[in-house]
């Protein structure tokens, strides 16, 4: 099932081949989430397996995403002068080989450490890449849909590592699990490979792949993309703060066991898989041209559902939490298509990848430091102060996205 055997075709000759751009965009995230959030899986296994703390174990995921941010930028560019095809593919391929010597040589945990760095860095090319193509083949009123289909893969591919990498680990021991994780992520390069083509594209003379200080000259030029820029980062920082905390504050602050409130958390993560393709659809369907309004009004529900928590206490009706999370789960989780694409649209021509690794490489900055310092700010002084000042930067940079837009539109 190629798109053209053997050769690139034009998105405006062949408008039926952008769902099967979609399925193959779709395939390729699921593969690499599930190698990349399998890390994530892993950490308990590789606890026992090596019989080290939860902390340095957890240091896999640090590891990881180091490489991310080290790579995130260079993959990029060389995503923008490339093409995603070969570009994917190699770095699925890097996935797979970090993930095989992981299972056949890492002799201490020391070692599995050097191997995550290198799938981290890797697996950096799969989100840039995966969004260039949507916005090089799909029109302006069909991206978000695609977007967030896409995105929803990210969920699905952590569900299905989460369920089959404890099992084989169980049943044949840590390195059949790092093994698996090899196998998907060499079929997922693979399968990129064989099936995605390059749309061709008309390009200026005048186009290249921008160095970082011109890309950022270039970005600079719209007002909003500043702004845009910030309102994933203090996203960014709220979802994962939510991820690392919100078991712990409903377990010790509320009073719910914990069972329960894990529980109700993976709830709220599974509405994230329809948040993330309702809420750019419905941008698609009712506010063409218009996604930054629909991201700041997401962003505000967000900071007003989570800021409620400093209201809470022990006692509080179940079925008020429930509803919290319902929305937690649908537009704090959601959200992330509705910026991914604003930022891909509103990026040089040229240089779509580079731009994408940009805003997110900050995004995971804000990842790693949010749930650190959301943690000194309890021990401090409680979750009450601590919700308060997560959700404040939410709400301050939804509201300049709302009034840039509305400047922007009045000159």
């Amino acid at each position: 099932m190629t798109i053209v055997a053997g050769k690139s075709q034009s998105v405006e000759t062949a408008p039926k081949n952008i769902w099967t751009v979609l399925a193959i965009a779709v395939a390729a995230q699921t593969a690499g989430s599930f190698v990349a959030q399998g890390v994530y899986v892993m950490v308990p296994i590789w606890r026992e397996a090596f019989d080290i703390s939860l902390a340095v174990a957890s240091l896999a995921v640090t590891f990881m995403n180091g490489g991310q941010i080290i790579t995130m930028f260079l993959l990029g560019k060389a995503i923008d002068r490339h093409g995603e095809r070969i570009v994917v593919s190699l770095m699925m391929l890097g996935m797979g080989a970090a993930a095989f010597l992981c299972a056949g040589l890492a002799t201490s945990f020391w070692a599995t450490l050097a191997c995550m760095t290198f799938l981290g860095m890797t697996y950096a090319a799969v989100q840039p890449g995966g969004t260039r193509a949507i916005i090089r083949w799909f029109p302006p009123h069909r991206r978000g849909l695609a977007t967030g289909f896409r995105q929803a893969a990210v969920p699905l591919g952590t569900a299905l590592a989460a369920v089959s990498l404890p099992l084989t680990a169980y049943a044949y021991g840590w390195r059949a699990s790092a093994l698996l994780l090899g196998s998907v992520a060499v079929a997922g390069g693979a399968m990129f490979w064989a099936f995605y083509r390059e749309p061709l594209e008309p390009m200026s003379a005048t186009e290249r792949v921008l160095p970082l200080r011109d890309l950022l000259k270039a970005v600079g030029q719209d007002p909003l993309f500043w702004p845009v820029l910030w309102a994933g980062v203090t996203m960014s920082a709220l979802q994962f703060t939510l991820t690392a905390h919100v078991i712990g504050f409903l377990s010790s602050g509320l009073g719910l066991s914990v069972k329960t409130a894990a529980s109700l958390f993976s709830f709220a993560q599974l509405l994230g898989i329809p948040g993330r393709i309702l809420l750019p659809s419905l941008s698609d369907r009712w506010f063409p041209g218009r996604r930054i309004r629909s991201l700041a009004w997401t962003m505000m529900i967000a900071a007003a559902t989570v800021g409620s928590f400093a209201l809470l206490e022990a006692g509080t009706p179940q079925a008020a939490i429930v509803l919290l999370l319902i929305l937690l789960g649908v537009f704090g989780i959601g959200w992330f298509p509705l910026y991914l694409l604003q930022v891909a649209e509103m990026a040089p021509r040229s240089s779509i990848a580079s731009t994408v690794s940009l805003a997110t490489t900050l995004c995971m900055i804000a990842m790693a430091t949010g749930p650190f310092i959301f943690g000194l700010l309890v021990d401090q002084s409680g979750y009450a102060v601590a919700w308060i000042a997560l959700v404040l930067p939410v709400a301050v940079s939804a509201l300049s996205l709302l009034r840039g837009r509305t400047l922007r539109a009045a000159s």
